[in-house]
């Protein structure tokens, strides 16, 4: 298969895996066609690296575009040991430029994995590791094949401990799945030490809400009203929003316990960096993704 990278406010998109085993009900790569299989991208790193070159909104080096990666397949799937160093080699590659980047995994680390992305580091704070939660207790339910939350959490501790940062992702928070686990996140930050977390709106397809609304979880609730969001790695592509009224509360119950919590990841990258985030949600906000934390003051 074939994906050349998506751009949205700041950020470009580049996946070096396509399609993810997780099978997560609210994922959104299924409905474009991306299998649990995955399979290497076809539109190769250096191919990847022209685009860029070539794109008249990308800005090279330390105070550049944010380079994310793994939008359209987990880039290091722990059970494809030849699909992890694939896309390690896509992330040398990248480093080489000096861009901020972003790469996140629902997978356990392998250690060759870790030290692969300690060397990449050029500079502290170039690359921002995250990994993604929805649920603590009840993720089997909801990403049947993805690591546990504990071993995802010890790889992120591994390469903290090793100077990377690093930030967890608390999407898409799901209500009546991620706001009744308030007590379990803040017992599982406190034991990592997680000082930097996103908590990100549920974005629907028909496909989505399908496979939502099949699980058994009776307090589990998808409901809209049918305002579109746009989700940045599909250039532009609008989905609807899940609305709900516990994820403030919940943000800010987070934030009592020394956490930061933001809306985008991209404002994690700006805030480590502390540089204006390239997305500008400063001067245009819609969505209310700024937390007014000053960086781009």
């Amino acid at each position: 298969m074939n994906r050349m990278p998506d751009y949205e406010r700041g950020r470009f998109f580049i996946s070096p895996i396509l399609g993810c085993n997780a099978q997560c009900s609210f994922c959104y790569i299924y409905d474009k066609g991306y299998k649990s299989k995955i399979s290497k991208n076809d539109f190769s790193i250096d191919d990847t690296l022209l685009y860029l070159k070539e794109h008249s909104d990308f800005r090279e080096g330390k105070g550049g575009s944010i380079i994310s990666i793994g939008a359209w397949g987990d880039p290091f799937p722990r059970y494809n040991v030849k699909a992890c160093y694939f896309s390690l080699h896509w992330l040398t590659k990248l480093a080489e430029l000096g861009n901020p980047i972003q790469i996140m995994s629902r997978y356990e680390l392998h250690q060759d994995i870790i030290d692969g992305i300690v060397l990449n580091n050029l500079y502290e704070g170039q690359i921002l590791y995250s990994t993604s939660l929805s649920s603590i207790n009840n993720f089997r339910c909801i990403e049947p094949y993805s690591d546990s939350p504990e071993s995802r959490l010890q790889s992120l501790s591994a390469l903290k401990k090793r100077g990377i940062a690093t930030n967890v992702m608390i999407k898409p928070f799901i209500s009546g799945v991620t706001d009744i686990e308030i007590d379990a996140f803040v017992d599982i930050f406190k034991q990592y030490d997680i000082k930097n977390c996103v908590v990100g709106d549920l974005l629907l397809d028909d496909t989505i809400k399908n496979k939502l609304n099949a699980l058994e979880r009776k307090d589990l609730l998808v409901t809209t009203d049918n305002i579109g969001q746009v989700l940045d790695c599909t250039s532009g592509e609008s989905y609807e929003v899940s609305t709900t009224d516990s994820m403030l509360s919940f943000a800010s119950i987070l934030g009592g316990f020394d956490i930061k919590v933001f809306r985008k990841s991209s404002c994690v990258n700006s805030f480590i960096l502390n540089t204006i985030n390239p997305a500008g949600y400063m001067q245009s906000d819609p969505n209310g993704y700024c937390i007014q934390c000053g960086v781009c003051n």
